[in-house]
């Protein structure tokens, strides 16, 4: 009798318990699916049609452009966007309409805007909120990742702060910021040859001068000459043998005769002058004596 008793109280508790666990899976209804036909998209390369990569610095904003395409038939009343990155990419964190979250190595947002996106119509970010590191390497950027879904199936999820909890470490909390609201600005940008609402943007460091090596018996080829081409150095008239030498008529060139040597030159001049006519008279007194 007593084992009967021990049976059924423990098959009720089963059944009991088996009824609690139950009941929850019942009563909350799995979310609905995305019904929006979304394309993320992007600025191209004209050259070679990919997605273009923006160089930037050390410690600079990446001027990424994230856009948003309606690639079907009805407007969409509100979107958000989850954007991505690794490593020596960061995010700024900064929009009150953004909860950011970290994990080992990846920095995530998600940011709701209420804006009506129509029919083929296309929106984008108005700022950027990625970065490089402050010692960032160009090995250590890998693509900036986003993603766009209506604000509808978001809420259907809790909404874009359970979102980005979801892309946290666990034990971590996700931030929220505080500085003004990032917004949307229509935008005319080209759509992949898949559509997706997912796609990519990359990053790259501007490659720095290499500095002339000291020593060297090569010059750099921009390196120039020693005084600029642009500002030549003052010279004295005649100084520059390529220079005329006064009004000549476009004969010769040759130096002008300048300086203390000029009345040395005179003087002895002026003494052979005297010698050869005092010559010229005593030759003529001599010639006048013998003709009489």
């Amino acid at each position: 009798m007593t084992l009967h008793l021990y049976a059924r109280l423990a098959l009720g508790a089963a059944l009991l318990g088996a009824g609690v666990v139950a009941a929850p899976a019942a009563a909350v209804a799995a979310p609905e699916p995305e019904t929006a036909k979304l394309a993320a998209v992007t600025e191209q390369d004209p050259d070679t049609g990919r997605n273009k990569k923006y160089l930037v610095g050390p410690d600079e904003v990446a001027p990424v452009v994230l856009g948003v395409t309606n690639v079907g038939d009805e407007p969409v009343e509100g979107v958000v966007v989850q954007v991505r990155v690794f490593d020596d990419l960061d995010l700024i964190r900064r929009y009150d309409n953004c909860w950011y979250s970290t994990w080992t190595n990846q920095d995530a947002a998600w940011c709701e805007f209420s804006d009506v996106l129509e029919a083929d119509a296309t929106l984008a970010l108005t700022a950027s909120i990625v970065k490089t590191a402050p010692n960032a390497r160009a090995d250590k950027l890998p693509a900036v990742v986003f993603r766009w879904a209506s604000k509808e199936w978001a809420d259907g999820r809790g909404g874009v702060e359970a979102l980005a909890q979801a892309d946290a470490l666990p034990g971590t909390e996700v931030q929220r910021g505080t500085d003004g609201t990032l917004r949307l600005e229509s935008r005319s940008l080209p759509l992949p040859e898949t559509p997706r609402p997912i796609n990519f943007a990359y990053v790259g460091l501007t490659t720095p001068p290499s500095p002339t090596p000291t020593g060297s018996p090569t010059a750099s080829p921009t390196a120039g000459p020693t005084g600029s081409p642009s500002a030549p150095a003052t010279t004295t008239p005649g100084a520059d043998p390529s220079v005329p030498g006064g009004e000549d008529g476009g004969e010769g060139g040759g130096l002008p005769v300048t300086g203390a040597g000029t009345a040395t030159l005179a003087g002895v001049g002026a003494v052979l002058l005297l010698l050869g006519g005092g010559g010229y008279l005593v030759a003529r007194r001599r010639r006048t004596r013998f003709v009489a």
